[in-house]
């Protein structure tokens, strides 16, 4: 009992002297660039994602075109992700913009959108960096500048996310927007004021574009891979800098508090631990500082200590304890003038922690469990249709066919129709092998399937996926640069389809698939 006593001490007094640092840190205030003369105005590319982001992805649109920032220093590349909601009518013929539309496949998710527009850019030589945002978003009309500003002194920078307050807020929102101020205003500013690496946040982020290359991706998908990338970027010795200016903006009700899991952050731990090197600093800190403790484990911890030292005699003395949780007192008042924060909200503030102690609870496993038993007696299967529109060709002419792609609990059939011909195959795994099933029985009656799977010019992507649709078009298209990726997806078709023997094509698959394992 003792040993573990003394062990939270430990930890209680390294927290509280980390925590202290940051409250005088707060008392400086970060140099701005102020210089337009010896400004470098980078080249940027901003790319934007949306998904089904119809109601916010034209204002950021606009917001991002009307920037004070240099227009001829800056592009924008928008990727819609399998938008159902008719987003990419809104930019039909829009010449300011970049569209990357993905669409008839499932989503493709951030971090794959990101990184195919990295890899699409990865030739420019004259780009300087990128601007990733979530288009769900608003932005200022000096947002570039400001993270022109920081990219003058970071490599990789972030920025604020700023709640926009509606009346007659309900106690969570509340809770959540004092907080997200809290977090803005003292966490992430003090923690840059001492030279220490912030999260990436894929909401905002800008890197320049040495660092995305030597990367490789950008692995973005969750907070949990967020945190794996921070750790990733910091390793190379590369700092992750924090501009409080350089602020998104949402309504406080559709904001979600996401932070990396706890289970997540052990895992990480104990992975970097022993990859810390003395002479980076930066990395070695954010490795520690997976072991944060929350508010309640400080109060709790602190009671344990001070009991014990009050009531056995010991090494431990209660009035040093009793100074230092009065140190630690001091330090979190002086956060929250740092915070920013109006007397009426600190009482939403200090409910926080009791808020994350009950989603904590709530989604606990053995109570997701019993949750799952209650409301649902049996698992509904996930059935997922998908009708397409195609053609066959018989050596002279085409006629016009309907695929359907039915997928069910992982495994995938096509139904083939034509006028009163109807063929349904077996099950697969996965949808290439259904859709070369269906192009196999075509051949041996002399029809070949219009697809892009049955094309000479589609190149499979081996991209890990269980349903395996994705890939790349090599046709020579006029209006295509040099190092253009062109993504498609099995059951895509144009004017420049070209028949491929479909056996040749299976065993492309196959030595593709060898070749990436």
């Amino acid at each position: 009992m003792k040993f573990i006593i003394y062990l939270i001490y430990l930890y209680l007094t390294v927290y509280t002297v980390y925590f202290t640092a940051l409250a005088i840190s707060g008392l400086k205030k970060p140099k701005k660039v102020r210089n337009d003369y010896a400004k470098k105005y980078n080249n940027l590319c901003v790319v934007v994602y949306a998904h089904n982001n119809k109601e916010t992805v034209e204002n950021l649109i606009k917001q991002l075109k009307n920037q004070t920032y240099p227009h001829n220093n800056y592009t924008i590349q928008l990727v819609l992700d399998n938008c159902s909601d008719g987003s990419e009518q809104m930019f039909q013929g829009d010449l300011g913009i970049n569209v990357m539309n993905v669409k008839n496949v499932d989503t493709i998710g951030k971090d794959q959108a990101f990184s195919i527009i990295t890899e699409k850019y990865s030739s420019i030589r004259d780009l300087d960096a990128y601007v990733f945002l979530d288009a769900k978003y608003y932005v200022n009309s000096d947002f570039l500048d400001e993270i022109n500003n920081s990219l003058q002194k970071e490599d990789v920078v972030t920025g604020a996310t700023s709640l926009i307050c509606n009346e007659h807020l309900s106690l969570i929102d509340n809770i959540k927007y004092s907080f997200n101020l809290y977090k803005n205003n003292f966490i992430f500013k003090s923690r840059y004021m001492l030279g220490f690496n912030n999260l990436v946040n894929s909401d905002i982020l800008a890197m320049k574009k040495d660092i995305v290359d030597e990367m490789g991706s950008v692995n973005v998908k969750t907070r949990n891979d967020e945190l794996k990338y921070s750790l990733s970027i910091a390793d190379i010795d590369v700092k992750i800098g924090f501009n409080p200016d350089a602020k998104i903006y949402i309504g406080v009700n559709t904001y979600e508090m996401e932070t990396p899991s706890l289970s997540k952050r052990l895992s990480l731990f104990f992975e970097n631990i022993f990859k810390i090197k003395p002479d980076n600093f930066s990395y070695s800190e954010l490795v520690w500082s997976l072991i944060y403790p929350n508010c309640l484990t400080v109060i709790l911890g602190y009671y344990l200590v001070f009991n014990y030292a009050f009531s056995v005699k010991c090494l431990l003395n209660y009035y040093v304890v009793g100074a230092e949780i009065a140190i630690f007192l001091i330090a979190f008042c002086v956060s929250l003038l740092h915070s920013k924060i109006h007397s009426k909200e600190h009482l939403y503030l200090f409910l926080y922690p009791f808020y994350a102690f009950c989603k904590v609870v709530y989604n606990f496993p053995p109570l997701r469990f019993i949750r799952k038993c209650l409301f649902k007696s049996e698992d509904i299967k996930h059935i997922e249709k998908l009708a397409l529109q195609a053609f066959v060709y018989d050596g002279k002419r085409y006629y016009p066919c309907k695929l359907e792609i039915v997928s069910e609990e992982k495994f995938t059939k096509i139904i083939f129709i034509n006028k009163n011909k109807k063929y349904k195959t077996k099950n697969h795994l996965r949808a290439i092998d259904a859709i070369g099933e269906i192009a196999q029985k075509l051949e041996s009656y002399g029809y070949t399937l219009r697809l892009c799977q049955c094309c000479k010019y589609f190149e499979p992507n081996i991209d890990g996926t269980v349903n395996q649709i994705h890939g790349f078009c090599k046709f020579p298209f006029s209006n295509r640069k040099p190092g253009d990726i062109l993504p498609t997806v099995i059951w895509n078709s144009c004017d420049a389809f070209e028949k491929v023997n479909v056996v040749n094509l299976i065993d492309a698959i196959a030595k593709n698939e060898e070749r990436h394992k």
